[in-house]
């Protein structure tokens, strides 16, 4: 089955709870497809932010250099860590990325470019003190593999894109960042695994074909690792399995029912733009095995979320919370929240501390 959804941070976290207006439900949940429904926003700090979701539920944020934490789950108020040392931040646009390791001690920020939109670095650093280094690799989307490795999609304009797998360990001036994934014939898109080791990617703008704009694909474990150590990346013209056609592939993810979201937008060439798409995860399974892809227009296999509708132009980023089963809808600096009723969820009514145990990932079983 799909992998729930990433909960990055420290592997035992303490939450702060109703004493600062936080409240925490993970218990009985309704069919997250069907039923999620649209609980809020809000407004992430600064201008043109990114953020994650640390392993106790709490969100962490980067704005420009600086990178700030969540005072508790819920709370929507955020204190500052610092800002990243040596970083050529964008000042009209977000970076790229922003990912919490499997352990939760890094950050992987991409700096879509820097200043200039020519100057792309990956940057490591640790979550406490934010120490760290910048790697000269191209990048738009990433996921981490595992504690050392961050798979990231990447391209250069008028040519085929890939995924690589850049070593976090290596040589800052010289990083090993081997393909895994060739010869996607368009632009890059979001990137992501699920529990079995799938690695999911898609074309962002098509090019020559035979793949279109949205088309998502997924490659097996046995296909894609052996890259890691050498071996010869995977064709996705040629390989891979083909689960869905939505948007442009982008910001790709599994919730905590093995639903697969996908954010981005075909504005260029086509009318696949202005929602968020969730491919329910019976349908993504089926695909692995053999069923086709997920049909666009069956509500029982797709469903779309459009919460700004004042607004004919977004491009929706999508990312989940497993402690509190949220799914987030992100565009410039606002934040939808969506939620499943939790009818036998509870709420704590004093202070208190709630340790929250690190859900085991794909990262731990890749050497």
């Amino acid at each position: 089955m799909p992998r729930e959804c990433h909960v990055r941070g420290a592997s035992i976290g303490f939450v702060c709870l109703i004493a600062l207006g936080c409240v925490t439900a993970e218990s009985a949940r309704a069919d997250a497809f069907s039923d999620y429904g649209l609980v809020g926003s809000f407004d992430l700090p600064g201008s043109y932010p990114l953020f994650d979701v640390l392993n106790d539920g709490r969100l962490v944020a980067l704005t420009a250099a600086e990178v700030l934490v969540e005072d508790c789950i819920g709370a929507r108020t955020f204190t500052s860590l610092g800002e990243l040392q040596g970083a050529d931040m964008p000042d009209s646009w977000s970076a790229a990325f922003l990912r919490v390791s499997p352990d939760g001690t890094r950050l992987a920020v991409g700096n879509g470019g820097g200043a200039s939109f020519a100057n792309f670095q990956v940057g490591v650093f640790s979550l406490a003190g934010l120490a760290g280094d910048w790697f000269g690799v191209n990048h738009y989307d990433a996921e981490w593999i595992d504690d050392t490795h961050l798979a990231m999609s990447a391209g250069v304009w008028g040519q085929p894109s890939v995924v690589t797998a850049l070593d976090t360990t290596s040589n800052p001036g010289s990083p090993a960042n081997p393909t895994l994934i060739e010869n996607v014939n368009g632009s890059s898109a979001g990137v992501t695994f699920d529990a079995n080791g799938n690695l999911y990617t898609g074309n962002g703008y098509a090019g020559g074909g035979p793949s279109e704009t949205g088309w998502i694909k997924a490659f097996s474990s046995d296909s894609w690792m052996p890259a890691l150590s050498g071996g010869a990346a995977v064709d996705f013209e040629a390989g891979g399995v083909l689960v869905a056609d939505l948007l442009s592939a982008g910001s790709l993810g599994f919730d905590t029912d093995g639903n697969l979201h996908v954010g981005g937008g075909d504005f260029l060439g086509g009318s696949e733009q202005d929602n968020a798409a969730l491919v329910r995860g019976s349908v993504v399974v089926g695909a692995l095995g053999g069923g086709g892809p997920a049909d666009p227009n069956d509500l029982a296999e797709v469903r779309r979320f459009d919460p700004d509708v004042s607004s004919s132009g977004n491009f929706y980023d999508v990312n989940c919370n497993a402690v509190t089963g949220e799914l987030y809808l992100r565009d410039g600096a606002t934040v939808w929240s969506y939620a499943v009723p939790e009818p036998a969820s509870f709420v704590l009514l004093a202070a208190g501390l709630m340790i929250v145990t690190r859900r085991t990932r794909l990262g731990s079983r890749v050497v």
